[in-house]
Order: C-alpha cells, then structure tokens, then sequence
C-alpha cells in the first residue's frame, strides 16, 4: 500500500463519507454512521452480530457495493481498539471471520476480467459516483436497473480498494499476538495468484 492510500485511510472521518448517496443491497447507508458508532461501543457478541447484521448490506451474494471500501476502514479501525483493549476476543474472532470472507470475494474478483481502478481511494467520492440529493425509491430503482450506472472502473473499485483495507489485517493481528493461526492464513490469501 502506498503512503498516500495509507494516509487516507488513517486520516478518514466518518462524517467525510456522503452515506446517504451510497446504495447498498437494500436501500441507501443513511444508517451507517449510527450503526458504525454504536458498533464501537458493543462488547456482547449478540448484541455485535444484531447490528453488524443490519450494516452488512453493504455486501450481498458476494457483490460489494459502494459503501464497502469505507465501511470496512471503520470495521478494521474497530477490531484494533478491541485488540488494544484486549477485551471481547469473541467479537474480534467474528469480524476475523467475516474479513477473510470478503477477502475471498475480493480475490474471487481479481481472477475476473475486470476494467483498472480508480487512480485513488478519494476518487470514490468524487461528485459523479453518487446518488442524486435526497435520492428516492424511483432513484435506487433506476440504479438497479441499468447496467451502466457504475462504470467499470468505479465498480471494480469496490473490490480493490476493499481488498486494500483487508491487507492491513495480518500486521495488526500480529501486533498485538493475537489470532496469529488466522493471521497466517489470511496473509497467504494476499500473496495467492
């Protein structure tokens, strides 16, 4: 990953993301904000998976949608506080789990014939890969609709810039000593051709 991807990264806010002109399986990431907020605060597994369950339609029968790439710098930033805090190892073995699943749907996009990136992570968020302000059910629907809506390359985008935020997770595994059994083998699933 290079300096300016990592900075960007480091440095996003959740406030900077425009959730509310992101659509995700089933409607749009209004929610996301609370959702992520609320996340960080949870410690009980059942009440964690309750409501990751409600912010994980940013995936769905293995597509990533728009959302993706920011949801999971959020969700990544999570599990290090709680492998800093060395508490709730039940939540942080879930989210492990649900990591090495979208990094397999990742990978499973590599191997497609697929269009190039976008340049930059923030190129995600330039004006024209929206939904319209205050977006409606008619909005949503003509996205789903036609096929041209997302370019190939802000598409694709989905998954590389999501595979990006993934690689981070070995490091942090392996700077805390924990998870290093998964650790490894989500390490081997980056240097896979």
């Amino acid at each position: 990953m290079d300096a300016v991807t990592r900075d960007y990264i480091d440095s996003l806010e959740v406030n900077s993301v425009p959730w509310s002109r992101m659509f995700t399986a089933y409607g749009t990431a209004e929610h996301y904000p609370e959702l992520l907020s609320e996340l960080e605060q949870i410690r009980d597994i059942d009440r964690w998976k309750m409501v990751f369950n409600r912010i994980s339609d940013f995936e769905h029968q293995s597509t990533l949608f728009p959302p993706a790439p920011f949801v999971l710098i959020f969700l990544v930033r999570h599990l290090r506080k709680l492998l800093e805090e060395g508490k709730a190892e039940d939540i942080a073995e879930r989210m492990i789990d649900q990591f090495g699943y979208y990094i397999g749907i990742c990978r499973d996009a590599e191997k497609m014939e697929h269009a190039h990136p976008l340049e930059r992570f923030s190129d995600l968020l330039d004006e024209e890969n929206f939904l319209p302000e205050g977006c409606t059910e008619e909005d949503l629907l003509a996205v789903f609709e036609d096929p041209e809506a997302v370019s190939d390359a802000l598409f694709y985008s989905f998954y590389y810039y999501s595979m990006t935020v993934l690689s981070q997770i070995p490091d942090i595994l392996d700077k805390y000593g924990k998870f290093s059994k998964e650790s490894k083998n989500l390490r081997e699933e980056f240097t896979k051709h």
